[in-house]
C-alpha cells in the first residue's frame, strides 16, 4: 500500500532537506581544512590582538552555528525531545553572538579605512550596540523552552527530525527590528566602504592621469567590498525573509556561507596589510601593535592602520619614510 500524496511529498523535502544538510556541511568543513593552514600563519604565529581573539570567535562560534543549522530538521538529529532542544537553544544564541562578532569586526575595518575618524567610529557603535541588546533580548525571550519555544520530535514514515514553533504570535515583529538595525549598520558600513575605495581610486587617476582598471580591482580586494556586499546581502534576505516573502532556499545559503566568510575577511586583510618592522609583525589592517617595536633609536608604541603597499617588508629603515601613520 502507497502512502498519501501528502506524505509522499512532505518525505521529499525531508530528503531534500537532508541532502542539502550534507552539502552545506561538507562546504563548511573543507573551507575549514583549506584556510587553516593560513590560519596558523597568520593568527597563531602573529602577536596575538583583540582581533585575533575575534578570529577565533567568529571561526569556531561560526563553524558550530552552521553545522547546527544546516542539520536542524533534518533526520541527522532525530531527537529525543531533550537533544532537540540543546540544539534550537544552542542555535538560538550561537546565531546572535556571531553576528556581533562579525558586525564588530566590519566597524573596525571601516574605522581603519577611514584614518580612525571618531565621528564614523560613534555612529556606527551606537547602531551596533542597539541591535546588540534587540538580539540578545529576542534569543533571550524566544530561545527559551521554558516561555515560547516549543520543541518536538516530528515522524514521517518512519523517519523523526526535530521540529519547533512558538507560542506567540509576534515572533517575526519582534525579530524585524534587530534584522532591521542590522539592514542599516550594513548598508551604511557597505557605502563607506565603497565611499573610501572609490575615493582612493579619483587619487590615484589624479596623480597617473590615467584609468587603471588592474589597480582598482586591487582595490577592491585589498578593501574587502565583496565581503561588504555580501553581508549586506545576507541581511537583506534576513529582512525578506521576516516579511514572509518566500525565500528559504536564498536565506538557508546566503546564512551558511556567512560563517565561512567572515572569517576568510579577517585572513584576507591580514595577509595583505602583514608587514614586518625588525621582524615584528604589525596588524595594520585592524589594529594597534601588541607590544612596542625599535625601529633605529625611536621606540614605537602603538602603530594602526598603516598605509603601505601590501606585503611590502619593512626592515631596517626609520618607520616614517613609509608613511606609516601612527594612531592618534
Amino acid at each position: 500500500m502507497s502512502a498519501p500524496p501528502d506524505l509522499q511529498f512532505a518525505l521529499q523535502f525531508l530528503r531534500m532537506n537532508d541532502y542539502a544538510a550534507l552539502i552545506l556541511v561538507t562546504v563548511v568543513v573543507y573551507d575549514y581544512f583549506l584556510t587553516f593552514s593560513r590560519e596558523i600563519d597568520y593568527v597563531w604565529l602573529r602577536p596575538w590582538t583583540w582581533i585575533s581573539t575575534m578570529f577565533l570567535l567568529v571561526r569556531y562560534v561560526g563553524i558550530s552555528a552552521a553545522i547546527l543549522y544546516a542539520l536542524d530538521g533534518t533526520t541527522f538529529i532525530p531527537g529525543p525531545v531533550i537533544v532537540c532542544t540543546a540544539v534550537e537553544v544552542t542555535i538560538g544564541w550561537l546565531i546572535p553572538i556571531f553576528l556581533a562578532a562579525i558586525d564588530l569586526v566590519m566597524i573596525v575595518r571601516v574605522y581603519a579605512m577611514w584614518n580612525q575618524s571618531k565621528k564614523i567610529l560613534v555612529v556606527l557603535l551606537l547602531l551596533f550596540v542597539a541591535q546588540v541588546i534587540l538580539s540578545f533580548v529576542y534569543a533571550g525571550i524566544y530561545s527559551n523552552p521554558s516561555t515560547y519555544l516549543s520543541v518536538t520530535v516530528g515522524q514521517i514514515l518512519g523517519f523523526s527530525f526535530c521540529s519547533f514553533s512558538w507560542s506567540s504570535s509576534p515572533v517575526e515583529l519582534l525579530e524585524a527590528y534587530p534584522a532591521s538595525l542590522r539592514l542599516a549598520l550594513g548598508a551604511i558600513l557597505l557605502v563607506l566602504a565603497v565611499t573610501q575605495t572609490l575615493k582612493q581610486s579619483v587619487e590615484m587617476y589624479k596623480a597617473t592621469k590615467r584609468w587603471q582598471p588592474n589597480r582598482y580591482l586591487q582595490l577592491l580586494v585589498k578593501d574587502g567590498i565583496l565581503y561588504f556586499v555580501a553581508f549586506t546581502f545576507f541581511n537583506t534576505v534576513t529582512i525578506l525573509t521576516t516579511t514572509t516573502i518566500p525565500l528559504l532556499f536564498i536565506v538557508s545559503l546566503s546564512s551558511v556561507s556567512l560563517f565561512p566568510l567572515m572569517p576568510r575577511f579577517i585572513i584576507s586583510v591580514r595577509e595583505l596589510y602583514d608587514i614586518k618592522v625588525r621582524g615584528h609583525g604589525i596588524d595594520t589592517g585592524f589594529g594597534a601593535l601588541s607590544h612596542p617595536i625599535s625601529s633605529g633609536n625611536a621606540v614605537v608604541s602603538s602603530i594602526a592602520f598603516a598605509d603601505v603597499t601590501p606585503g611590502q617588508v619593512v626592515e631596517g629603515e626609520a618607520v616614517e619614510s613609509y608613511a606609516i601613520r601612527p594612531e592618534v
